[in-house]
C-alpha cells in the first residue's frame, strides 16, 4: 500500500513539474510590448510562422502610441528587397493601443501608405476590394492580420476571424511598401518590424 502512495506521490510531482515547465514554456513565448502579448510564433495554413520583428506606431511630435505593429515570416528577413523577393507566407499584424482609431482613419493610413510608396495601386480594384474590408472603428485590444499567401492571395483578419481575401500579388506588393518602403508610417517601427 505504501509502495502505491509513495508511486502516486512521485506521479503528482513529475507532474506538477511538467505541466509548470509547459506554462513557463507558454509564457515565454510572448513578448510584452505596452501591455500587449507580442507571440512569437503564429501558425498559417499549417506553418509555423516565427516573430521577425516588432515595433510601434507612433503618431505626430507628441508620440502617441496607436498599435504595436509585429512582422512574422518563415526565414528571417531585414531589409524591404527580401521582403519582397521571399515567396513565402508572411504576417503583419496590428495590436491596437489607442482607445479608439476610426474607420476613416485606418483606411486614410492606407492610402496615404498607398500614395507615398505604391502609387501604382491606387484606384485598381484591388485597392477598392482591400480598403472595403474596413467597415468599423478598432479600440484598445483589437488587432488586424494581414496574412500574405506565397499562393498570391491577401487575406484580413480582425482579432483572429477572416474578414476578406483578395488574389492579387500587386497588392501583396503594395502592402508591404506601406510598412517597409522609403516613407513607413513610422521609421522606427519599420525598423523594428525588420528586426534592426
Amino acid at each position: 500500500m505504501n509502495k502505491i502512495n509513495k508511486g502516486a506521490s512521485k506521479m503528482k510531482k513529475l507532474l506538477l513539474i511538467v505541466f509548470g515547465v509547459l506554462f513557463l514554456s507558454k509564457v515565454s513565448y510572448a513578448v510584452n510590448v505596452d501591455g500587449v502579448n507580442v507571440k512569437n510564433t503564429l501558425m498559417l495554413n499549417s506553418t509555423q510562422l516565427q516573430l521577425n520583428g516588432y515595433g510601434i506606431r507612433h503618431y505626430s511630435f507628441l508620440g502617441i502610441k496607436i498599435y504595436v505593429g509585429a512582422l512574422y515570416t518563415q526565414e528571417r528577413v531585414h531589409s524591404t528587397e527580401q521582403l519582397l523577393s521571399s515567396k513565402q507566407n508572411k504576417v503583419i499584424v496590428m495590436y491596437f493601443v489607442y482607445p479608439n482609431v476610426s474607420k476613416d482613419k485606418v483606411i486614410g493610413a492606407f492610402k496615404e501608405g498607398f500614395r507615398d510608396n505604391y502609387p501604382s495601386i491606387i484606384g485598381t480594384s484591388e485597392e477598392k476590394s482591400f480598403l472595403n474590408f474596413f467597415t468599423h472603428g478598432f479600440k484598445k485590444g483589437d488587432s488586424i492580420e494581414i496574412a500574405l499567401l506565397e499562393n498570391g492571395n491577401t487575406q484580413v483578419y480582425e482579432n483572429g476571424s477572416l474578414i476578406g481575401q483578395i488574389h492579387s500579388p500587386e497588392l501583396q506588393k503594395a502592402i508591404i511598401m506601406v510598412y517597409f518602403g522609403p516613407k513607413p508610417p513610422d521609421k522606427s517601427m519599420k525598423e523594428g518590424m525588420l528586426g534592426k
